[in-house]
């Protein structure tokens, strides 16, 4: 019987283990972009939506916020150098987003990724990604972007983010020196 009772406790535990396993949230990528460091996770909903910052090798203590969202418009070339204003929720607390399209690249077929960014994140924004568990970004229908994106909403799991941003920091200063 008490054979029986832990091997239930047993299989019941590895169940459970598998299900937090399987629950894991996204991992945040570091990326050498030139001589500057990306850090960014992936949406949810569409593996190419990212959200996270930038280290440039000369501010290594500044972080720039980057976004990139994927667009099927054929219009979508209309919107370089355009500011789109996403919305942001981060555990409760919103905030808007002004981001700059920086640049536009062709995927598969009709399909394009726009990065945002040339927003540096201040301390109140770091603050709230360092003590949330995800973000939720949206293009709100009223924008006249919002055209141009056929999934207008994603949300980004924030878990991992103050290791991502170490070792980014690292990277940042490696190349800096």
């Amino acid at each position: 019987m008490n054979k029986r009772l832990t091997s239930s406790l047993l299989l019941s535990s590895a169940f459970l283990s598998f299900g937090v396993l399987a629950n894991v949230s996204p991992a945040w990528h570091i990326d050498e972009l030139s001589s500057s460091t990306g850090y960014t996770t992936s949406g949810e909903s569409q593996k190419s939506h990212h959200f996270g910052l930038v280290k440039h090798s000369n501010t290594c203590g500044s972080d720039e916020l980057m976004v990139s969202w994927s667009s099927d418009s054929a219009e979508i070339w209309s919107l370089a150098g355009q500011t789109i204003t996403m919305d942001a929720e981060f555990n409760g607390v919103a905030i808007s987003l002004p981001l700059e399209v920086v640049a536009i690249k062709p995927m598969s077929g009709n399909t394009h990724e726009v990065v945002m960014g040339h927003v540096f994140a201040n301390s109140e924004l770091l603050d709230l990604m360092q003590h949330s568990d995800t973000v939720n970004v949206l293009i709100p229908a009223s924008s006249d972007a919002s055209r141009h994106f056929t999934s207008p909403a994603d949300r980004f799991s924030l878990a991992g983010f103050n290791e991502a941003r170490a070792k980014a920091m690292s990277r940042c200063n490696s190349k800096s020196s």
